[in-house]
């Protein structure tokens, strides 16, 4: 399992202190962009990122970024997205399931990026796998909280969905976001199958004492 660090900050400020504290030691991190209105948190938005990422470029340019958008637009922002790309490397990005159209294709020509699919912990992989085709959506993140907020209660029910979705032949990286801590973390190592990434928020960006989190993370074998 590798980690990524999730940053999910209200102004471009505390994004870039957060990635200056945590890019030592990761080159990849998770952007959540919350429009206040799909969940009932506003985080910084993808145009302030641009205005303030044009200037600083050169420090960011060696990480790679995955963008969770929690927006109810996120067509939008993906159009934000595509212009961002210019100046970050971005990976993946992440839309909602339950925002998205049910084809059954994951239709790949919105955007130049590579689009995955979230799953809250409401909605259900038998739901999923009659309304598309799996093996055409890119990636799936899974929800192990009630997505907006960072430091929500992990819910270990979430968790299930990894064995569902490998069980139904579902190849593609799936990546399990939110309420992964000292905790939760054994819980995620007993499992028979387990994420291919840990998508790492407070855990990480909060800690008032990151080396010991790191060696927590070393000593399972996490990284």
């Amino acid at each position: 399992m590798q980690v990524i660090p999730s940053i999910l900050e209200n102004n471009p400020s505390a994004f870039l202190a957060q990635i200056k504290r945590l890019s030592p030691y990761f080159n990849t991190f998770q952007i959540d962009i919350a429009d206040g209105i799909f969940v009932p948190n506003k985080t910084v938005q993808i145009n302030d990122l641009y205005k303030v990422l044009s200037i600083k470029y050169q420090k960011l340019k060696d990480l790679r970024f995955d963008f969770h958008l929690m927006t109810k637009d996120y067509m939008k922002d993906i159009e934000k997205l595509e212009k961002l790309n210019n100046l970050l490397k971005i990976k993946n990005v992440f839309i909602h399931y339950s925002l998205f159209p049910k084809y059954k294709i994951l239709n790949t020509k919105y955007s130049p990026l590579a689009i995955g699919l979230v799953l809250n912990p409401e909605d259900s992989v038998n739901d999923l796998s009659a309304n598309y085709e799996l093996q055409t959506i890119n990636s799936l993140q899974i929800m192990s909280v009630s997505p907006g907020f960072q430091g929500s209660p992990f819910i270990p029910e979430t968790l299930q969905k990894i064995g569902q979705l490998r069980k139904i032949r579902y190849e593609h990286p799936i990546f399990l976001d939110g309420g992964i801590n000292d905790k939760s973390l054994l819980q995620i190592m007993d499992l028979e199958f387990k994420p291919d990434f840990l998508v790492i928020g407070s855990y990480l960006v909060k800690s008032s004492n990151l080396k010991e989190k790191l060696n927590n993370l070393k000593s399972l074998n996490i990284g």
